[in-house]
């Protein structure tokens, strides 16, 4: 192999390699916006469970009154 290939060869390699952090930096940006949007899914998720235990804690007090009003 001569020195000429094998400069070739290291350009082709470095090539790659920018190519493949490209790669990974666009691969960062998308998995950020899936990890901020389940965040906002999560909160939304956790807003919803607590209306529910809000109801139903509501509820169970409605039905001991009227228990102890009987």
């Amino acid at each position: 192999m001569s020195a000429g290939e094998r400069a070739l060869n290291a350009i082709k390699t470095i090539f790659t390699l920018k190519e493949q952090v490209d790669g990974l930096g666009r691969d960062i940006v998308a998995m950020n916006t899936r990890v901020s949007r389940l965040a906002e899914a999560h909160g939304e998720l956790r807003d919803r469970v607590s209306r529910l235990e809000g109801i139903i804690e509501g509820a169970a007090m409605a039905a001991r009154q009227r228990r102890i009003e009987e």
